[in-house]
């Protein structure tokens, strides 16, 4: 057991560190614990998820296809053109769609042409796009509890524990919305005298500018392919669990992503012929391999805890919790689970908890399966929007933000975040209790 669990440690500090890329560093532990004996090359095989890998994967090409098109920056654009380029109703309807769109795919991504984008406006609009930024990105990372392909922990819990795209959608969605809701407001009202004192509406001339450098990006049938692949994908996840019912068809979670998304290389592949195939060669470099392989690595690393026993230790000291009550037992998952993502990454902290949780459930004891795992996963997700580490989208836009902007620094994004996201979990937390007393889960 020590040694899967040093091996757990020191891989989970340098992961948190970002001194190396955290899937060479997952690679490596899963590896030492082969070396070690903990696991057999065949454990360790079978320890991955292979049905989150395939989901993220058919996410992951669906995505890479819209990138490659230009569609994001488009529909931000678009989105944007509707409010006449105005600051206030800019400040609001950014982070909205940065919520929206990363109900279906990672705010990394979201994030990573949402911050461009943003920066562009707010130097024309002459407002600070500092605050604007960590809106967004605290309104992403709450928009990503909505859907099980919404963020990597929903991925991982939905599929390790049997919930589907539909069951997410129907308990997470309505209250993540509605935290990102309460957080933009609050960053809205924290902002709004600079907002009144900034200028009304962009120059036309400039306006015309920004939209031309857009408008040139855009493929528009790579993005016809992507968006009729990407629609049925998501049909097949919100149907999939009935089609066997209604058909006599069995479609998995990770078949309704991976079989639209080869569908859709290979028609990409057949219209992007005249062109050299560099659409689709530009669509590959987009796909994160990277994130695949650190997914693998990191269910190796955790299968190893959960041979040696650690997991039930840890499920029997929190059973002792649930069962003498349940509230106080919700409460520490989710603002736990919120704190510590503040700080670490939460994949990690995801896959670990789902071992929990699934040996929690064999307690008559403790609450449903369901609503520990609402209250987890909105935890997890929202509690990263506090510090410039604590979720990958983070990261990304915290970077962007120093690199072109200037000096941010930790308690500049820590003083715009906290007071907003603690208000989101905190509705959150709520309406999980209210769910947990009614019984609507």
């Amino acid at each position: 057991m020590l040694i899967a669990v040093a091996v757990f440690l020191v891989a989970y500090v340098v992961i948190a560190s970002e001194k190396f890329p955290r899937h060479y560093v997952a690679v490596i532990g899963g590896t030492l614990l082969i070396v070690f004996g903990i696991l057999s090359p065949l454990e360790a095989f079978h320890y991955i998820n292979w049905e989150t890998i395939g989901l993220l994967l058919g996410m992951f090409i669906l995505v890479a296809i819209l990138i490659e098109s230009g569609f994001f920056g488009w529909l931000a654009l678009t989105v944007v053109r509707k409010t006449n380029y105005h600051p206030g109703k800019v400040f609001i309807l950014l982070p909205l769609l940065g919520a929206a769109m990363a109900t279906m795919m990672d705010s990394i991504t979201v994030m990573l042409f949402l911050s461009a984008l943003t920066y562009q406006l707010c130097k024309l609009l002459e407002i600070d796009p500092i605050p604007l930024i960590i809106a967004e990105v605290c309104a992403a990372n709450a928009g990503g509890s909505a859907t099980l392909v919404g963020d990597p922990p929903n991925v991982i819990l939905g599929t390790a524990l049997g919930f589907s795209f539909a069951d997410f959608a129907r308990n997470t969605g309505p209250i993540s919305i509605l935290a990102a809701v309460v957080s933009t407001a609050l960053f809205y009202l924290k902002s709004r005298k600079a907002l009144a004192a900034a200028q009304g509406a962009l120059d036309a001339e400039a306006a015309r500018e920004i939209e031309e450098l857009h408008r040139s990006r855009l493929q528009h049938r790579v993005m016809q392919v992507g968006l009729v692949f990407f629609g049925i994908a998501v049909v097949l996840l919100v149907l999939h669990h009935w089609l066997e019912g209604w058909f006599g068809v069995k479609v998995t979670a990770p078949e309704a992503a991976l079989i639209p998304a080869v569908c859709a290389l290979a028609v990409m592949f057949i219209i992007d012929r005249r062109n050299n195939h560099v659409a689709l060669r530009g669509t590959i470099k987009h796909i994160d391999f990277e994130s695949l392989v650190f997914f693998a690595g990191l269910f190796v690393l955790v299968g190893g805890l959960e041979k040696t026993q650690l997991m039930d230790g840890v499920a029997k000291m929190l059973g002792s919790l649930a069962s003498s009550n349940h509230t106080a037992f919700l409460m520490a998952l989710h603002w736990g689970a919120g704190g510590i993502s503040a700080v670490v990454d939460n994949v990690p902290l995801a896959l670990g908890m789902t071992y929990v949780l699934k040996d929690l459930a064999q307690s008559p004891a403790a609450p449903a399966l369901a609503i520990m795992v609402w209250s987890l996963a909105l935890g997890l997700n929202m509690g990263g929007s506090m510090t410039p580490v604590g979720a990958s989208a983070n990261v990304v836009s915290y970077a962007y933000l120093e690199k072109h902007h200037g000096k941010v620094g930790w308690w500049t994004w820590i003083k715009a975040a906290v007071p907003p996201t603690v208000a989101a979990m905190a509705v959150a937390s709520s309406l999980v209790l209210l769910k947990g007393l009614i019984g609507w889960y």
